[in-house]
């Protein structure tokens, strides 16, 4: 999988990172040719601890990679589901899986930003339709993949 800056960071701000990745994180983003001062010094670390590393440290090692940070947890969370948008669009997920996983994972059974409040009410429905009404739901979720998809390009 190719780094992607805005997706580690989305990653990260949702909780899905430790400080002991953080390393590994800097190191790939000064690969790609982002530097700063966090950046280098967080890619000589070994295992940090959040002892090692403060919050504004973090923050500030995003903005180095282009990042507006930190990201709120909603911005985080459309930036997850758009990955799994992705997968979907691409054949690599079945979108029941995908929007059960939104639904649940992502969005947390809580309130939605509107962005995925679609995807997450047809998961709620596909989980207790009788079996004659799958395709229509998958028509619908695979239409409001795409409408995501299309909402964030």
């Amino acid at each position: 999988m190719v780094f992607s800056p805005t997706l580690t960071a989305a990653r990260w701000y949702f909780g899905e990172l430790a400080h002991e990745d953080l390393p590994s994180i800097a190191i790939q983003a000064l690969e790609l040719g982002h530097d700063g001062p966090m950046l280098r010094r967080l890619a000589g670390l070994t295992k940090p601890t959040s002892r090692d590393v403060r919050t504004a440290e973090v923050d500030s090692a995003f903005r180095e990679m282009g990042i507006s940070a930190p990201l709120e947890k909603r911005e985080a969370q459309v930036i997850l589901a758009t990955e799994v948008a992705r997968a979907v669009a691409s054949g690599l997920q079945n979108p029941f899986d995908a929007a059960t996983h939104i639904d649940i994972y992502i969005c947390g059974w809580e309130d939605h930003s509107s962005e995925l409040a679609r995807i997450a009410t047809l998961s709620k429905e596909a989980r207790r339709a009788p079996r004659q009404q799958w395709q229509r739901l998958e028509k619908e979720i695979r239409a409001a993949f795409t409408s995501l998809l299309q909402s964030r390009e």
